[in-house]
């Protein structure tokens, strides 16, 4: 299950955060396990990756379960709980949740690779469930804001999270959850994360499926 360190107080951080409810938490899960993690990731050459050809998400490298070592499925096996799912309701007081890997995964951005800003996907390919929570875990054990990659909450970028090792990002996803790593990655670094998403049944608010939403340049 997810840690037990989440308390009260963090649901009142959560819930009172701006530009959108989030949460930023250092050293959240065991070290060797992420670690560990981490070094299952395959090379940016390696063929298995997905990529992307639109130039908003130039460079963006993504591995679905079939690319998963041993420490890496037993992180998912653990995110997509129902102790956790359950915990992170408790958290947000969004429920109830299930978690899918459907683009979600090992996630890594080389020399050059950007994400612009945007919103995501509301509503699951397959099933009728709506996107509501989003979680990423960063793997890398150094990392300069000069660097680029740095991944920034809001609009105007209100939020910086430099993508640190064992930093956990937790926030809520609506049409106002603008989010991206929009400057590029410089130099020879590789931006390393684990991303789970969280569905839960679809609501009158919900309102039209739509792709992802790019932020107007």
């Amino acid at each position: 299950m997810l840690p037990d360190v989440l308390t009260e107080a963090h649901r009142d951080t959560f819930a009172a955060a701006t530009p959108f409810p989030h949460l930023v938490l250092d050293n959240l899960w065991p070290d060797n396990e992420l670690r560990a993690a981490a070094a299952e990731f395959p090379p940016g050459d390696d063929p298995r990756w997905m990529t992307y050809p639109d130039p908003k998400e130039y460079g963006k490298r993504a591995g679905d379960h079939r690319m998963w070592g041993p420490a890496t499925r037993r992180f998912f096996t653990i995110a997509r709980s129902q102790d956790t799912c359950r915990r992170l309701e408790d958290l947000t007081g969004i429920g109830p949740l299930t978690a899918d890997d459907v683009g979600g995964g090992m996630h890594m951005t080389g020399p050059g690779g950007r994400l612009e800003t945007h919103v995501d996907f509301n509503v699951h390919p397959s099933l009728p469930l709506e996107r509501r929570l989003n979680l990423l875990v960063f793997l890398n054990d150094e990392w300069d804001r000069e660097w680029g990659g740095v991944l920034y909450l809001g609009r105007q970028r209100e939020v910086e999270v430099v993508p640190l090792f064992n930093r956990t990002v937790i926030f809520a996803c609506s049409g106002e959850s603008w989010h991206g790593h929009p400057d590029p990655v410089v130099g020879e670094h590789w931006r390393r994360s684990l991303a789970c998403y969280y569905y839960a049944p679809l609501r009158p608010e919900t309102g039209p499926a739509h792709t992802t939403v790019w932020r107007p340049e």
